[in-house]
């Protein structure tokens, strides 16, 4: 007999011991192979040769926090022929996301307190992840009333953008902030002047070539720098996201400490250029458009060196039926969660010019920061949300094997390096790539 409980009596009956992974966490310095303790939702100890009352052996793979994508269209509510909550939620999990920020542009837009209340209501009964609420900055999204901030958050908003359409007007534009800021919401701001952007791709010799019209990297670069100036005039959290251009990226880097201001690019354009547009298909038409290889090469370094903070997938689900149309035709976007760590990991990571621990830190831990407004990655008492990933798998991307409801991703058909194997959130497997097995402790 023994004068208290038994070391397994003390535990709780979820505890689980992830073992023998490369823990890879730039946050907290982890490097290396270690063993981690999950206990009741939360990571409770990272260290050697840990017990609890499962097991799960990570050998011979990585683990990273989960990552965390701040721009994502799950097309609820209104378009759930293209993506609902369950297959967006599926897809996120499949690509090692534990956490994603849903966009406003839906139908009904989501730019009232009833619409943010009855989403939030269904996310908690249908995600896999953590997904967060982004109400519309103004009502419509049309560019001129503002909506009630205040309430929308007391329904359940976790910010508010104009993605989809951009804020056409400066004067509009500064008094969203100036309200947001004094609701406490952080502002996901879609840089595009209208008056510039009359085309369908990117305005240059690859337009030219295929005589499709473009619109010049100017519409973006217009927007960001009056969208930068507001935000440091009025100290709004302002987060430029999808910067796919060398000048808007080096107008990020000239704001940086003259406000509480972010930015992230996606993987499209980290790895894909304007001359897919020589293709004529609808699949590759994109918004911002793919930009040519210059741009590409240095919003690459401005993610490198930290300026663009974040990398968001801009996960945007079509019907086949508005993807397989010519491309001044087609709706613009691309599947982006499934597909976002292999893409960067293999064009990027894998080529040399980019360490695979920036990589982390732009997916996990700085956009996790972000949405949390405190520290993230893995350490004792913070979330178990974490992922599994392979990095000497190869696979090809194939429509079969998506978990998204739509399949117009820019990579079918390509073979990508690295491929997440498990993901969880909470301590709970919500992916699992990997047919785990739990074993009991002995």
């Amino acid at each position: 007999m023994t004068d208290g409980p038994t070391e397994a009596a003390t535990k709780a009956p979820d505890d689980l011991v992830i073992r023998g992974a490369h823990v890879l966490d730039p946050a907290s310095g982890l490097d290396g192979v270690t063993d981690v303790l999950l206990s009741s939702g939360h990571i409770a100890e990272v260290g050697e040769n840990l017990r609890g009352t499962r097991h799960l052996d990570a050998d011979g793979l990585h683990l990273f926090p989960g990552f965390v994508d701040v721009h994502a269209h799950w097309r609820t509510p209104g378009r759930e022929d293209e993506e609902t909550i369950e297959t967006g939620s599926a897809a996120a999990a499949a690509g090692g996301f534990t956490s994603v920020v849903m966009m406003p542009n839906t139908d009904p837009i989501v730019d009232r307190p009833v619409v943010v209340s009855g989403l939030v209501r269904r996310v908690e009964r249908e995600s896999r992840v953590r997904a967060y609420v982004s109400a519309a900055l103004h009502e419509g999204l049309k560019g001129e009333r503002l909506t009630e901030m205040r309430l929308l958050k007391e329904a359940g908003a976790f910010c508010v953008s104009d993605d989809g359409l951009g804020t056409q007007s400066a004067g509009v534009l500064r008094n969203g902030m100036l309200y947001a800021k004094t609701a406490g919401l952080p502002v996901i701001l879609h840089c595009e002047d209208h008056t510039l952007a009359t085309g369908v791709v990117h305005d240059g010799v690859a337009a030219a070539l295929a005589g499709v019209p473009g619109s010049p990297g100017s519409a973006e670069d217009v927007a960001t720098a009056t969208a930068l100036v507001l935000a440091a005039e009025t100290g709004a959290k302002v987060h430029i996201t999808h910067v796919s251009t060398a000048l808007s990226a080096a107008l990020v880097g000239f704001f940086k400490g003259r406000g509480d201001i972010t930015a992230d690019t996606t993987p499209h354009h980290l790895t894909l250029t304007d001359e897919l547009v020589g293709m004529l298909e609808g699949m590759y038409r994109v918004n911002p458009p793919l930009r040519p290889d210059g741009d590409r090469l240095e919003v690459g370094k401005a993610l490198k060196g930290g300026i663009l903070d974040f990398v968001a997938t801009d996960h945007a689900p079509h019907a086949s039926e508005e993807k397989e149309l010519p491309l001044e035709e087609a709706a613009p976007g691309f599947l982006g969660h499934e597909t976002a760590f292999p893409a960067l990991y293999t064009e990027l990571v894998k080529s040399g010019k980019l360490p695979l621990s920036r990589l982390v830190e732009a997916m996990a831990c700085a956009p996790g920061r972000w949405v949390a407004s405190g520290a993230y990655g893995i350490f004792a008492g913070a979330p178990a949300d974490l992922a599994l990933v392979d990095l000497s798998e190869e696979w090809t991307v194939r429509t079969g094997a998506l978990a998204s409801r739509s399949s117009n991703s820019p990579y079918l058909g390509r073979r990508l390096g690295g491929r997440v194997v498990g993901t969880m959130v909470g301590g709970e497997l919500v992916y699992d790539g990997m047919g785990a097995k739990f074993g009991a402790r002995t």
